[in-house]
Formats: structure tokens, C-alpha cells, sequence
């Protein structure tokens, strides 16, 4: 089933179908996401004053409950510069990102200082990930993505998948946006194709990781849920969360 946006079938514009990070009208200015670990039951009372105020994202899929699947293949160098937080790397993260089993693929190039997000992201059909076992063609549409991984000695590390749930609307900054990540699983992963984690490692014990991401300043929206709760921001990366349940390094480091 593809999960690909219908236009038809929902009547927001489609700046606000992209994360805010993605906003191009605005690409000069980095997006805010803001994460908070939570319970079960505290995800379950955000979407619930959220949903109110907030459309579900077109992705949603009906047969899990307005969820759908993501999955994600890491990079990574052979020393884990990345996850080490090495100069060169300690910022950036690249992955490739699939939606349910879709046959278009995302590559997308992460920059975070802090809470402040800029993303840029390139789609190609899954079938075209070949080319980056090799030299791309300047053509390509990805290719700076692959000539990146080339000059930064990243390969594929691991793969992560899990279950989102989103709701989307806008501000008078614009586009906003809140996930819902649950039953994170992640395995090694031998090649760029970012398919499904079946049976990997459990990577949230009962947790839910609540996103909130805007242009600006934060929304009255998600201020009112979260004052209203009392939840505190908290770091947390399923990449890292991956790379060490899966035992790829023994070095410990922060969540985030």
C-alpha cells in the first residue's frame, strides 16, 4: 500500500505535509524539534488535547490506528565518528528513510545544533540505492548525497523502524507539526536499502518519543500541553539507542 499524500483526500496545503525543518519557503532559517521522552499514558493525553487543534498527517495509515511505519538506515564511518560526536561529524547525521513499504526512498542530510533542525532530503525510488555502491552520476538526483558519503568515509551502520503516529497544522510562523515514535527496533544493517526491522532489539522500553517541531516561536498549542503537564525536554536519539543495544561499540556516550 503506498502512503504517499493524496491530495484529494485532505484540504491542507502542501507546505504543511513536510516536516518544518523542510519548509522551503523558509530554508534559511533552522526549525525547532523539540523531543520529550514520555509514558504511554502522558503520549496518549498530548495527542488527546492536540488532536483538537491538529489534522492527522496524510501518511496515517487506518489499518494501525492512524500510525505508519518508518524505517531508517544509518551511516556511519568504520571508527563510529559520528556516534563518537567527532569534529568533523558531530553535528550532521545522514540516513536514508522509507515510509511503510513504499517503493520511493528518502536521503536525507541532518543538521542539529541544539534544538534547532535544518534537513535537507532528496527522494529516489527504492530500486535506484544501487548507485551508491558506486560513484553517482553527477545527474542523479541524489548525488550529493552519495558524494558526500564518499568524501566523509560513511557506509551503512544500522536500520531502525517504528511506528509514528502524526498530527500537523500552522502557525502564524508556519507549518507545525507533533510525532509520536513507539516499538522502535533496530538491527545492523548490510546495505543502504532501509527495509522493515522485523525482529530486531527493542530500543523504547514502554516509552513514546513525543516530537514537537515549528518554524519560530513555540505554538500556543504545544506551550498549553506542555505547561499544562509539566513534561521536561529531553535528548534522546534512536540512532544512538541503536548503536548500542546492537553492540556495535562498547563506548558509552549520552542518549542524544
Amino acid at each position: 500500500m503506498s502512503l504517499k499524500p493524496k491530495p484529494d483526500l485532505h484540504t491542507h496545503p502542501p507546505a504543511i505535509l513536510e516536516s518544518p525543518a523542510l519548509y522551503q519557503d523558509i530554508a534559511e532559517t533552522p526549525a525547532f524539534e523539540v523531543k520529550f521522552l514520555v509514558t504511554e499514558a502522558e503520549a496518549a493525553e498530548v495527542e488527546r488535547r492536540l488532536r483538537s487543534r491538529l489534522a492527522p498527517d496524510p501518511y496515517a495509515d487506518p489499518d494501525m490506528g492512524g500510525a505508519y511505519q518508518v524505517t531508517s538506515v544509518y551511516f556511519d564511518t568504520p571508527a563510529f565518528d559520528v556516534y563518537r560526536r567527532s569534529v568533523r561529524f558531530r553535528r550532521r547525521k545522514y540516513r536514508v528513510r522509507r515510509y511503510g513499504g513504499d517503493p520511493t526512498v528518502f536521503l536525507e542530510r541532518k543538521v542539529k545544533r541544539k534544538q534547532r533542525v535544518r534537513k535537507r532530503r532528496t527522494s529516489v525510488p527504492l530500486a535506484e540505492l544501487e548507485v551508491l555502491a558506486g560513484a553517482a552520476p553527477d545527474g542523479w538526483p541524489a548525488a550529493w548525497f552519495a558524494h558526500q558519503l564518499a568524501a566523509r568515509g560513511l557506509r551503512p551502520v544500522c536500520r531502525v523502524s517504528y511506528d509514528r503516529v502524526a498530527l500537523i497544522g500552522t502557525s502564524h510562523d508556519g507549518p507545525i507539526r507533533v510525532t509520536f515514535d513507539r516499538a522502535a527496533r533496530g538491527s545492523a544493517a548490510h546495505g543502504p536499502a532501509p527495509e522493515p526491522v522485523a525482529n530486531g532489539v527493542s530500543l523504547l522500553s514502554g516509552e513514546v518519543i513525543a516530537e514537537f517541531k515549528f518554524l519560530a516561536a513555540m505554538p500556543a498549542a504545544f506551550k498549553d500541553v506542555i505547561e499544562g503537564l509539566r513534561l521536561g525536554p529531553r535528548p534522546v536519539s534512536k540512532y544512538r539507542r541503536c548503536v548500542k543495544a546492537i553492540g556495535l561499540t562498547a563506548e558509552e556516550g549520552p542518549d542524544a
